[in-house]
């Protein structure tokens, strides 16, 4: 066999290898939720600290805060918190305490620096002051359903010591934010779903609930201060006190709204430059099990199937985005007209960010330049 025909049936076994992928990817996701339900194990519900660090005022942070303080939860209290004095979303989430006086509130305004990242400097302060020690991070714009923090509590079970869920972007506002979508849940979110499903977990700063004490044990907040992902970071943390992340089957929602491009564009190289720090043996495989790779080994590989190259190539494409339209109808995350534009275009727009994600050293991040040669 000469070198043309070996690169040939390469390039056909490895667009075989990428299509299984895919599809065996949405197979799983889809049946995550069915898997994971039965580790709720977990049958009392202690007193819970929920730590919600704020920084923007966003159209979506209202019902976020009201979906919060409607949980049907026994007992737990709410610590907000910011390092801006003159921060709109302290004020807001002031006046919608208000309304639930039933629920202890507390609200904090204090950078201690002591870490890298801007978030864990939020959160630093409520973690100390917090009452209890089940703690629940939430970001501010993130919604809940009504029974979700008890739902979540029945998977923090022995072996367990952290639990996430998959953050999903709803009500787009325009074609950026399409975009936005489109990675979260048809890409991103899928991963995470599948790689739950076979029983891998990864911090998810969406939403995060774990023991104090567990984390303590862990090296508590000095073992992650030099961390750009918290989340991640926090994950390892616990993995070496050998306590696993785990996925919860219940997936919390993000009002995603108007995007501008660029917006779209600088949060996906933040977190791709994140997977690069903490998964680099996943990340360095990405763009070559993504669409635009495997068109392109499919195009090559064509003839070892007897097959047209353009119609391949045609195909590849087509069934790529009708599996991840699929996925996300079947899972109820909505879809438009634009769902399809929008998957193909965010796969496109892959290998480049990847490639710009590779090259950066430095990156902003809640307002603070992160040296990335720094970070251990």
């Amino acid at each position: 066999m000469n070198v043309v025909a070996l690169l040939i049936a390469a390039c056909a076994f490895w667009w075989l290898l990428s299509i299984s992928f895919h599809v065996g990817s949405i197979a799983a996701a889809s049946i995550q939720p069915w898997l994971g339900r039965r580790h709720a194990k977990r049958q009392d519900q202690p007193p819970v600290s929920v730590l919600i660090p704020v920084k923007e005022m966003t159209p979506e942070l209202e019902a976020a805060f009201v979906s919060l303080y409607s949980q049907s939860y026994p007992r737990f209290e709410v610590l907000v918190s910011t390092t801006d004095q003159l921060s709109p979303p302290l004020e807001l989430a002031r006046n919608i305490a208000a309304q639930f006086p039933s629920i202890k509130s507390r609200f904090i305004c204090h950078d201690p620096h002591v870490a890298l990242n801007a978030k864990l400097n939020n959160l630093a302060t409520p973690f100390a002051d917090a009452e209890y020690n089940l703690i629940f991070v939430k970001d501010s714009n993130i919604h809940l359903d009504q029974h979700q923090l008890a739902e979540l509590v029945r998977y923090l079970i022995d072996n367990v010591g952290l639990v996430v869920a998959v953050p999903i972007g709803i009500q787009p506002a325009n074609f950026s934010a399409h975009l936005e979508c489109a990675i979260m849940n048809g890409y991103v979110g899928r991963f995470l779903l599948a790689a739950s499903a076979i029983g891998w977990g990864f911090g998810i700063g969406a939403i995060m609930l774990f023991d104090r004490r567990d984390f303590s044990r862990a090296g508590g907040i000095a073992s992650i201060a030099e961390a750009v992902g918290e989340d991640h970071a926090l994950s390892k943390a616990l993995a070496r006190i050998g306590l696993k992340t785990f996925f919860a089957p219940n997936i919390v929602t993000q009002v995603v709204g108007k995007r501008s491009f660029s917006d779209v564009w600088a949060r996906q190289i933040r977190w791709m430059v994140c997977r690069r720090i903490e998964e680099p043996a996943a990340y360095y495989v990405e763009p070559f099990i993504g669409l635009v790779f495997t068109t392109i080994v499919g195009t090559i590989g064509a003839s070892f199937f007897d097959i047209q190259a353009s119609l391949l190539a045609a195909g590849t494409v087509f069934v790529w985005a009708a599996t991840e339209i699929f996925f996300m109808a079947i899972k109820g995350w909505g879809l438009s007209w634009k769902s399809p534009f929008a998957i193909i275009c965010s796969e496109l727009m892959l290998p480049v960010l990847w490639f710009q994600a590779s090259m950066v050293r430095k990156i902003s991040w809640g307002g603070a330049f992160h040296d990335i040669r720094r970070t251990k």
